[in-house]
């Protein structure tokens, strides 16, 4: 239930949806002949898609989280666990699995077996239901790892988890409180560990899947891809906001 609500309210929330909003009531002012507050709405609306396609605006969103966490590189050759969060695929028997899955899973999958491949005796845990598709997306992951070499053997599933708060609590049975590797996207990287951490696991975090690698020129036009980044940065802030509600709710009824 909590899910489904989440999932709705963030829906609402999002960039694009609050300027699909203001289009909708400036057309609806507008077929009602009110001219004057179907402007405003169709004005403010057209400089809001304008401004979340403009790169330093897209940029100084989601920076700040990407650059909580730097990539994982003097890596611990010992550590047992690295655990690759779940982005989502779309099932598609014409396509290799690698094709099926979305850039963000596939960047993470290929940072987690880069970690994977310099340890010495590790398993590689993939995470992800299967949402509104057939195949839990830690099937197609573990499919794609495979065919990348690794073994069978040291590869561990979660298939059940909906969320990363879910991830987390499943992936602590496994783990219990070893120190693990940890990668997902850079900008959700810091609402993970604040997950995982409140979860009483010990992750190192081991970030992926970049989006902001300049600060975006002044004298750019909008984009696509910066809409991109901006809506990523959104569902960040407000996923973290989500969890610090939920978790001062927990912390009442305790």
């Amino acid at each position: 239930m909590l899910f489904t609500l989440k999932k709705i309210v963030s829906l609402f929330l999002m960039p694009i949806s609050i300027g699909l909003i203001g289009f909708l009531f400036g057309l609806f002012y507008l077929l009602n002949e009110n001219y004057k507050k179907a402007k405003i709405f169709l004005t403010l609306s057209f400089l809001w898609l304008i401004v979340i396609a403009y790169s330093p605006f897209s940029n100084a969103l989601i920076q700040p989280l990407e650059n909580q966490y730097k990539p994982y590189l003097d890596i611990n050759k010992e550590l047992k666990y690295v655990l690759v969060l779940g982005s989502g695929h779309v099932s598609n028997e014409q396509m290799p699995e690698n094709s099926q899955l979305s850039k963000t899973a596939l960047s993470r999958l290929n940072e987690g077996i880069r970690i994977y491949k310099q340890l010495n005796n590790a398993k590689l845990i993939l995470s992800g239901y299967e949402g509104s598709d057939e195949v839990p997306h830690a099937n197609v992951l573990k499919a794609v790892a495979l065919y990348l070499g690794v073994n069978k053997d040291n590869i561990l599933t979660q298939e059940k988890p909906k969320d990363t708060q879910e991830e987390a609590l499943h992936a602590k049975q496994t783990i219990g409180k070893d120190n693990f590797v940890l990668v997902t996207s850079a900008s959700h990287m810091p609402r993970a560990m604040k997950i995982f951490q409140n979860a009483g696991l010990n992750p190192l975090a081991a970030p992926s899947d970049f989006l902001s690698k300049t600060n975006g020129s002044y004298s750019s036009i909008p984009k696509a891809k910066e809409i991109i980044k901006t809506e990523r940065a959104m569902h960040e802030y407000l996923g973290s906001l989500w969890h610090d509600i939920m978790q001062i709710i927990r912390d009442y009824i305790n």
